[in-house]
């Protein structure tokens, strides 16, 4: 668990920042490494307050998921399933779709999950919905950012 804690936070050198997605997209290995931690939650959970405390860490690595979008203004209002915590506040963000990354650069989380969901609602601002396509996913833009 200490490993996987490392990796979580770690610096790669410039060339290894990234693993290779099923849809052939490049995602931060961090973001990678939060994702199967959550889907073994029970297992970590079970391990006592070091699981509990990658699971934290693992957090800060969100992911969301687009399932449909509606304007509002000049903004978009993006609906879908949240992984991990977003913070409150403008967050940049690395949109991934069909083996493409478009960095968004302004973001807040409009709506957070009720308690037992993962539906979400982020505000994607300055960007038209059909700039926002079903199925795309976003990440951490600093996550992407990450250089040793």
């Amino acid at each position: 668990m200490g490993l996987l804690d490392e990796a979580l936070s770690c610096y790669p050198h410039a060339g290894y920042t990234r693993v290779t997605a099923p849809d052939g997209t490049a995602v931060p290995i961090c973001c990678a490494i939060a994702h199967h931690l959550r889907e073994r939650a029970d297992f970590l959970v079970g391990r006592g307050k070091r699981g509990k405390s990658l699971l934290a860490d693992a957090a800060a690595h969100w992911r969301f998921e687009i399932r449909e979008c509606i304007a509002d203004g000049s903004d978009t209002a993006a609906f879908g399933t949240l992984a991990g915590c977003l913070p409150d506040g403008v967050h940049a963000a690395e949109m991934h779709h069909a083996g493409t990354i478009t960095i968004l650069s302004e973001l807040t989380l409009e709506y957070p999950p009720a308690e037992d969901s993962r539906e979400a609602c982020l505000r994607v601002i300055t960007r038209h919905p059909s700039q926002l396509p079903p199925g795309a996913v976003l990440f951490p833009a600093e996550c992407g950012d990450r250089v040793h």
